[in-house]
């Protein structure tokens, strides 16, 4: 009998607080803070989300599934994979299998 695979989220991303701060000269600036590690898996981005996204002005450039956190929110977080920062545009969660699928775009 072949081994059945549950878990097939093998890439490392990291989910980051975002924080509103005052510089200097009175301008707001958006930092990131480490909050903790997420394993996840790409998925892709449909025409529909492509079609949806260019309406909201926000492109979506990818799709990935990671465990169910029901803290993480569109406004207060952020998903920091490699180098490249990005923004949640949207979140779709499945609490009968325990996982979601967050829309990434990239940070301005």
């Amino acid at each position: 009998m072949p081994k059945v695979t549950t878990n097939s989220r093998k890439w490392k991303a990291e989910v980051m607080n975002r924080v509103q701060t005052i510089d200097n000269n009175d301008r707001p600036v958006t930092t990131y803070t480490f909050s903790r590690i997420a394993y996840y898996k790409t998925l892709g981005v449909t025409s529909t989300e492509k079609y949806q996204s260019a309406k909201e002005s926000s492109e979506v450039v990818k799709r990935i599934n990671i465990a169910l956190d029901n803290r993480i929110n569109t406004k207060d977080f952020g998903i920091r994979i490699g180098e490249q920062m990005y923004n949640i545009e949207r979140i779709w969660t499945d609490d009968d299998q325990r996982e979601m699928e967050l829309s990434l775009s990239y940070v301005d």
